[in-house]
């Protein structure tokens, strides 16, 4: 199963929360979901935690009710949305990340003032977050 994948890196005078309801609305086929910056750069590293959530989606076993929350709560590496949201929640006012994430092909996104994260292989770092992210949903079971 392939995932594709589309992550932007939005600036501070960006409203989080409309680009993500903008998009999701051109998107509907698409897991849209907006973080913190400092969470991750990485696209490759987003489409593998974005992978985990829609393979999830289709067994029935995310670790929320939507997709977009699951996907927070395995970038977050917690089991508690408060706290997800806490560590890797966007905020108005500050840089973040937007992605969108679909198991059938995207059209090319351009998000106004956004630019295109670059995927590059995996750092220790990000390997060791994408196992934590999978051993959240064993961890669930």
């Amino acid at each position: 199963m392939r995932v594709h994948s589309q992550s932007f890196l939005c600036g501070r005078e960006t409203d989080p929360r409309r680009i993500r309801v903008g998009i999701a609305e051109a998107y509907p086929e698409a897991m849209v979901q907006t973080f913190t910056s400092k969470a991750a750069t990485n696209g490759f590293f987003i489409r593998m935690l974005a992978a985990q959530t829609l393979r999830a989606g289709l067994s029935e076993s995310l670790l929320a009710k939507k997709p977009e929350i699951d996907f927070l709560l395995r970038l977050a590496g917690t089991s508690q949305i408060s706290e997800a949201i806490s560590r890797v929640g966007s905020k108005n006012g500050e840089p973040f990340v937007l992605v969108l994430a679909s198991l059938r092909p995207l059209k090319t996104a351009s998000i106004a003032g956004g630019r295109k994260l670059p995927s590059r292989p995996l750092s220790e770092a990000e390997l060791q977050r994408v196992e934590q992210g999978a051993l959240l949903s064993a961890h669930r079971a």
